[in-house]
């Protein structure tokens, strides 16, 4: 699999870290017409989209947005390359000191541990705190994620409500509605910023389309508000967004046009 360029705010960069591939069958957007958007899809009629995370150094931190979904192979989800990208990036999981993880879904959350420890040792893991009441306290997830994510438990602060800051240039931010306690990363540096988006959007039809439900929203109605502010928010000049599961786990910035919003992808 082909590296993602770096994506750069400012002076701080943001590297895509690919681990592997989602299949999403285009019935799990609610109430969507592709019909407009058939460049998305593969030759199966389905959305193949990429799996991975976003390697971040700022100041003297090694931060990593989101962790995959591991060594997985089944009808939805083909994992396991994460760990030999960040090898070719030249950073061992040592090096990482810092983990935000937008939500547990087991996409974002697949490598915190391997085995039944920790696959970064040394690194402070950030969680929203409706998450792991949902997903580990609750097992809403199964009993067998919560039990995978208590192995980490001893390295977790859960974020609750906006404005946390994790690293140099990168704070939090609550976005729920795909899951309770669903966070992104906003990454400001000089006079621009990036919203990092998690799974507030799963495909850029959802661009111009903020109104498709997506079937695994644990609250759809408020992930559509959610997705709707966010997206308002990402026509303030300097300010782009960068989705999970976008073509090359690239940015998307809105560009000054009349009528509807026109987006750009890199």
């Amino acid at each position: 699999m082909s590296r993602g360029q770096p994506i750069h705010v400012g002076t701080i960069s943001i590297q895509p870290v690919f681990d592997g591939t989602a299949v999403l069958d285009t019935t799990l957007f609610q109430g969507a017409d592709f019909t407009e958007h058939q460049h998305l899809l593969a030759d199966d009629g389905r959305l193949h989209v990429p799996v991975g995370a976003f390697l971040v150094r700022t100041g003297d931190r090694t931060v990593l947005l989101d962790a995959g979904v591991g060594e997985v192979h089944d009808e939805m989800f083909v994992g396991g390359a994460l760990l030999d990208d960040l090898s070719r990036l030249d950073v061992t999981v040592d090096e990482i000191d810092t983990i935000v993880i937008s939500h547990l879904h087991s996409d974002h959350c697949g490598w915190l541990d391997r085995d039944g420890s920790p696959t970064f040792p040394n690194a402070l893991v950030h969680i929203g705190a409706a998450d792991w009441q949902h997903f580990v306290v609750d097992a809403q997830g199964g009993r067998r994620r919560a039990e995978r994510l208590r192995t980490i438990e001893n390295r977790v602060h859960l974020v609750d409500g906006d404005g946390s800051t994790i690293a140099p240039g990168i704070t939090t931010r609550s976005t729920p509605g795909h899951t309770p306690g669903h966070i992104s990363a906003v990454i400001s540096s000089g006079q621009e910023r990036m919203i990092v988006l998690g799974d507030a959007l799963h495909c850029p039809a959802q661009l111009t389309n903020a109104e498709w439900q997506f079937f695994y929203d644990v609250d759809r109605e408020l992930a559509v508000r959610t997705r709707q502010h966010l997206l308002r928010d990402a026509e303030a000049p300097g300010t782009s967004i960068l989705p999970c599961h976008f073509p090359g786990m690239q940015a998307a910035r809105l560009v000054p046009a009349t009528g509807e919003r026109r987006w750009v992808l890199g």
